[in-house]
């Protein structure tokens, strides 16, 4: 028989993020539902768990239309953490941007993300997945449109910090969301094309930048009081997508597994019945399934949010051991230094383009002439910039000079290069990983991260310096991603989600220091940045080699909590 869950056990190990919802699977089933050929299976009087029924859902049409709902709101995922770095460099003299403004800007998104993590899971549990993605869009996409009005850099602050915090919510929901909506068989497949979709939303970033913000146009109202130009329009077009996919997701039914663990079977009976017959063509009542097993329930067992607080922590409590601490400091500390290499590069890389294009198109070379290095060109264009800005500071002028960066195609095709080249090498080491082992992997990807980033220092031709920042995006964010494989590896079934939280939370903190500290770096000189990103990388290499490489004895959640 099915050994029904205590709520304080309530777990699940299909998590991706670090505030999914907090409910297992059943691995038990009472009954077996025999489907014979045809259309119409052979009915069984027992009931059965939440396995079971979604597999008798079968897969099909539900499941496509999910994949094209999904899509717009991965890409708004990603252009919540992106579309800021395309903004930064045509902003600089609307909003009068130091580089610190710009480092703050664009760590705002993951400082909200990581404020609100874990209430998010609380509120995705409490009030269901489908509000959570359907109005977690929708109040983000409203803070979007309003921040394509700010006048103001600290308004502008605000408004990507709140981004973050909400983004954080629909983000962590969508996940739980595909995992309790398809089989065992099919979950896998469900993630691996919502990373396709989060690679088409790196790819159209800079495509949609390209089209809209190089667009010489500005409009005032109330005077001159308020501005919109063509990087506020990028904003405004940014939200498009989670309006679709709030639009999208609201056509779609409340999950099943999470009004199971409510006490409401006969709702989760009857969104079973609707996959199946919109996957199979057939009337809701052949469905197999007849009724759910029992399972209790927080709200149906009646224990309030201070006990579920009280049962998370005892859930924690083996987290902290010895054994487990050692494996979660150096699995947090190997994100934390991939996640500040990879996110602080590729976010302040639209940036140093313009920089640089700056650069050549105010000092022209000829051919026969040695090319600076790019350090050297990006400290001309910064120096330029502040001796522009010291000598107006001096002057009766009521308007301040600024040096506006020059945005032209090169910057935006370079990136979508990066973007693709990511792209490429996620396939390529996607088809090693088994044959090479995750810990080797990643050893490879931090070294040569590592070597790009040092290699960037004494790079020439704009073509070098994409070629060797593509590399290195590509490797260092395939090393940090192979981080979520090897937990599995490091701990038991009923640890695995919380570490995956604690996890993906030490690494939005490196997101936020690399980028808070890469412009005060870079201010100091060009080679402070590359030494932080760079010793990053190796660091997490050397951690990686210390990382124990044997999975770990498999521990029931009973016996991890005696212990």
């Amino acid at each position: 028989m099915y050994k029904s869950l205590k709520p304080c056990c309530l777990s699940s190990d299909n998590n991706k993020d670090n505030n999914l919802f907090t409910i297992s699977l059943p691995k038990e089933r009472t009954a077996t539902v025999d489907v014979t050929d045809g259309d119409n299976p052979r009915k069984e009087e027992g009931p059965v768990d939440f396995e079971r029924a979604i597999e008798l859902t079968g897969y099909g049409k539900f499941n496509y239309l999910l994949l094209l709902a999904v899509l717009p709101a991965g890409c708004s995922s990603v252009y919540a953490s992106t579309a800021m770095s395309y903004v930064l460099p045509s902003a600089e003299c609307d909003l009068g941007l130091t580089l610190l403004d710009k480092g703050l800007l664009n760590s705002m998104a993951f400082a909200g993300m990581i404020c609100s993590s874990f209430a998010w899971g609380f509120l995705a549990d409490m009030f269901g997945r489908k509000t959570i993605l359907v109005y977690g869009y929708l109040l983000d996409a409203i803070f979007n449109l309003a921040s394509s009005f700010s006048q103001v850099s600290w308004m502008l602050l605000v408004f990507k910090f709140f981004n973050g915090v909400i983004i954080s919510g629909p983000y962590a929901a969508l996940l739980s969301y595909l995992a309790e909506v398809h089989g065992e068989k099919h979950r896998s497949q469900s993630y691996m094309w919502l990373g396709v979709f989060f690679s088409l939303g790196n790819i159209s970033v800079p495509c949609v930048a390209w089209l809209i913000i190089p667009l010489d146009w500005e409009w005032t109202f109330f005077g001159d009081s308020m501005v919109f130009n063509s990087w506020r329009l990028f904003l405004v077009v940014c939200t498009v997508p989670e309006f679709i996919a709030c639009l999208a997701l609201s056509f779609f039914p409340e999950s099943p597994r999470f009004l199971i663990a409510k006490g409401r079977h006969q709702e989760a009976l009857d969104v079973f019945k609707k996959i199946y017959s919109i996957n199979t063509g057939n009337h809701p009542d052949t469905y197999a399934v007849k009724s759910l097993v029992q399972e209790s329930s927080i709200e149906a067992s009646g224990k309030s949010l201070v006990h579920m607080l009280r049962c998370g922590l005892r859930q924690m409590k083996p987290l902290f051991e010895v054994s487990n601490l050692s494996r979660l400091i150096l699995i947090t500390s190997i994100q934390f230094g991939a996640t500040l290499g990879s996110n602080s590069l590729r976010l302040w890389m639209p940036q140093l383009f313009a920089m640089i294009e700056t650069y050549e198109k105010l000092h022209p070379t000829s051919a026969s002439e040695v090319k600076p290095t790019m350090c050297y060109m990006l400290d001309a264009t910064k120096y330029l910039e502040k001796n522009l800005t010291d000598a107006t500071n001096i002057t009766t002028s009521a308007e301040p000079a600024c040096t506006q960066m020059i945005l032209d195609s090169t910057v935006y095709m370079n990136s979508m290069i990066i973007a693709l080249t990511g792209v490429i090498g996620y396939t390529i080491a996607g088809s090693l990983i088994n044959a090479v082992g995750k810990q080797k992997l990643m050893i490879v990807c931090f070294v040569g991260a590592g070597a790009c980033c040092g290699a960037l220092y004494w790079a020439q031709e704009t073509s070098v310096i994409l070629s060797l920042t593509s590399i290195f995006v590509a490797l260092a964010s395939i090393g940090g991603a192979t981080v979520m494989n090897v937990i599995v590896d490091n701990f038991p079934t009923f640890l695995r989600t919380m570490a995956v939280s604690i996890t993906m939370m030490c690494g939005r903190v490196g997101a936020v220091v690399g980028n808070m500290l890469f412009p005060i770096l870079l201010n100091a000189g060009c080679l402070g940045p590359f030494i932080m990103i760079g010793t990053a990388c190796l660091a997490c290499a050397v951690w990686t080699i210390i990382l124990p490489s044997g999975k770990i004895t498999a521990v029931s959640k009973e016996e991890g909590l005696k212990q």
